[in-house]
């Protein structure tokens, strides 16, 4: 952290971003830098909710931090086996499942999120995901019921 610190202090680097650290660890290492971290780069998507059970999203969220989520498709497994909440929500706003995937996440507070793209009409379709929102009944619909969601076990230690 002191190596960050040097690169803002020298002007060659804005903020400071960290990836993959879970609630714990963020709240130590921000202790050992002089500059306020701003992102955090996790693994997180309709299936994956690791930083929801963990408390990683709501630290964000309370201490004005980015989180951003990659893998926000799930390499294309959301889209491969659709649930009816995601194609119902898809006809409902007249989008695609990828589009309310990837809202879903930037329509949460301080979440943004990054996905590959290998083609134009791939990009296109991203895009359409911004711009609008989703009602907050249905954000929660798909935080509660989206099916297959990968949980921690309770006994498991978050550390």
């Amino acid at each position: 952290m002191r190596a960050m610190d040097k690169l803002v202090q020298d002007g060659l680097v804005k903020n400071i971003g960290v990836s993959n650290f879970k609630t714990d660890r963020l709240k130590d290492v921000q202790k050992h830098t002089n500059n306020k971290i701003v992102v955090n780069q996790v693994y997180y998507n309709l299936l994956m909710r690791e930083p929801e059970h963990e408390g990683l999203l709501t630290y964000c969220q309370q201490n004005d931090i980015f989180l951003e989520a990659y893998r926000p498709l799930e390499k294309g497994m959301l889209l491969d086996n659709q649930s009816a909440l995601i194609i119902d929500l898809a006809k409902k706003y007249n989008k695609t499942p990828s589009q309310i995937a990837i809202n879903w996440l930037i329509s949460q507070e301080n979440v943004i999120t990054l996905s590959k793209t290998s083609t134009i009409e791939h990009l296109e379709e991203n895009l359409g995901a911004i711009d609008w929102k989703m009602d907050q009944e249905d954000i929660e619909k798909l935080r509660k019921d989206f099916p297959n969601q990968v949980k921690i076990p309770e006994n498991l230690p978050l550390k």
